[in-house]
């Protein structure tokens, strides 16, 4: 477009699922070292987080409307420019693409000859490009539901081949014609079966196999074999021998059952294959047990983390509580913004320790500082948590527009937990009062936000944010929150 309408700078716009507003989604402009795009008046210098800033940038979200839809000038930060509808093949208003800056307040009629003879090829390519963007956000929920699955469950993946194997053993070794592994689950009642080979359809589904009422009567648990209970429910299923023994914790307490079953063809199922199951049931008793012991390493390490960041917190009056603040704060966002409630909750726990890598900086430089992110991220980076954990503790430093630090990410590059903490850390920096400024109220914050929106935050989690503020819901340590500015 900007070779088109002979203008250096050239702006795409594509709408949002509704077609109610356009996000920018790609730019050809002159460097920002160009002396041509400064900005024409006084402008901001320095914005919280260190970055300075005078040069106009195009807004990264417009409010669609009815003279979008035809070919005109239009006003915008980085000037007057040349805005052309993009238009499907049914007729549907799919972006604008903007150019400038605008020579005049009227649409040179070359310039819209020019468009219209490519305006079939530019409605193409944005058609491909939405299509590419949906399929790189498809790839990307898949990416961090596969990751979130395999760090949350830590090594229960593990669990599951193990368990798999030995019944696959059990089995052949004894020429049985099915099995089951059944194990109990964190928080659940009853087991679980987890592994099954050979057993009719629904089985894991209709049978009971509580300790107290199911299955096995398990009273003489620690003499080896368990013994059937249900004598009815193994004949609905057709069992005719059946070998069981109980998987026990540490103080004895049931953990899960290891089961052979016949159905009147297999071997009998004798002594030795007892002593074979229960050599099989001790390799998954161990693994279990070392599986919840990470698990519980894990919890006290984060445990110690956020006692850590709470110890920094205690370092000035004004900065007490500033990480469960934060946290609060963060979880608010995420949640009006609409994220689901493992992104809910992976905000909650990264408020939390967003700061702890500052402990690496009290007696370093400001290079200990700017790094202090990728520091904290790399303490929690190995616990099974939700990948947006140490994803957004590595980035609540980065701007939306590639300001930030210490990587200078932008836009979708920025984990999308990242792009909600870094707002809601700004809302407790800027709402709590210190020795310098008092807090600033509702009103004042919302203000921030709104110019900050597209530059500094996600428009996506600034817009949550201010509604958040308009509702009065976010418990922010400034006076009261419809009060003025002191």
């Amino acid at each position: 477009m900007a070779t088109l309408s002979e203008r250096p700078d050239a702006y795409l716009y594509v709408a949002e699922p509704g077609g109610r507003r356009l996000h920018l989604e790609h730019t050809k402009a002159r460097p920002a070292a160009d002396p041509t795009r400064m900005a024409p008046g006084p402008l901001m210098q320095t914005l919280e987080g260190g970055a300075e800033w005078s040069v106009p940038t195009p807004p990264f979200e417009v409010a669609l409307g009815p003279a979008d839809h035809h070919p005109r000038v239009v006003t915008s930060p980085v000037g007057r420019l040349y805005s052309f509808p993009v238009v499907d093949a049914a007729g549907e208003l799919t972006g604008l693409v903007q150019a400038g800056p605008a020579l005049g307040d009227d649409l040179p009629a070359a310039v819209a000859r020019s468009y219209a003879e490519r305006a079939d090829e530019i409605s193409l390519v944005l058609a491909v490009t939405r299509r590419e963007e949906e399929l790189r956000s498809r790839l990307a929920s898949a990416t961090a539901q596969v990751e979130a699955g395999r760090r949350l469950a830590g090594s229960a993946v593990d669990v599951e081949r193990l368990v798999a194997l030995l019944l696959d053993l059990g089995l052949s070794s004894t020429r049985s014609d099915a099995g089951f592994v059944a194990i109990s689950g964190e928080g659940r009642d009853g087991l679980t079966v987890r592994a099954a080979s050979g057993m009719p359809d629904g089985f894991a589904a209709t049978v009971d196999l509580s300790p107290d009422s199911g299955l096995f009567d398990w009273s003489a648990a620690d003499g080896g074999a368990l013994f059937l209970r249900d004598v009815e429910a193994a004949d609905a299923i057709g069992i005719r021998s059946l070998l069981a023994v109980p998987l026990l914790t540490e103080d004895g307490q049931p953990l899960g059952v290891f089961a052979l079953v016949n159905f009147g063809t297999g071997e009998p199922l004798d002594e030795q294959s007892l002593d074979l199951l229960e050599a099989f049931a001790e390799q998954i008793r161990l693994m279990l047990n070392n599986a919840r012991l990470f698990g519980t390493f894990a919890d006290r390490y984060l445990t110690t983390v956020e006692g850590l960041a709470r110890a920094l917190d205690a370092r000035r009056p004004e900065s007490v509580g500033h990480h469960d603040l934060v946290s609060d704060v963060a979880a608010a966002i995420a949640r009006e913004a609409g994220l689901d409630e493992e992104e809910v909750d992976a905000a909650r726990v990264a408020g939390l320790v967003h700061d702890v890598g500052l402990a690496a900086s009290s007696d370093g430089g400001w290079e200990f500082d700017v790094e202090h992110p990728s520091v904290g991220a790399s303490l929690i980076g190995h616990l099974p948590l939700h990948p947006g954990v140490a994803g957004a503790v590595a980035a609540h430093h980065e701007w939306f527009d590639g300001w930030g630090f210490p990587q200078g990410s932008r836009g979708e590059d920025i984990p999308l937990v990242g792009r909600v903490l870094a707002t809601a850390e700004f809302l407790v920096e800027m709402a709590t009062p210190d020795a310098v400024r008092p807090g600033r109220p509702a009103a004042r914050l919302t203000d921030e936000l709104r110019q900050r929106r597209g530059s500094q935050f996600d428009p996506r989690m600034a817009d949550a944010a201010v509604r958040l503020l308009d509702q009065d819901a976010l418990a922010l340590p400034a006076a009261p929150l419809t009060g003025r500015e002191t």
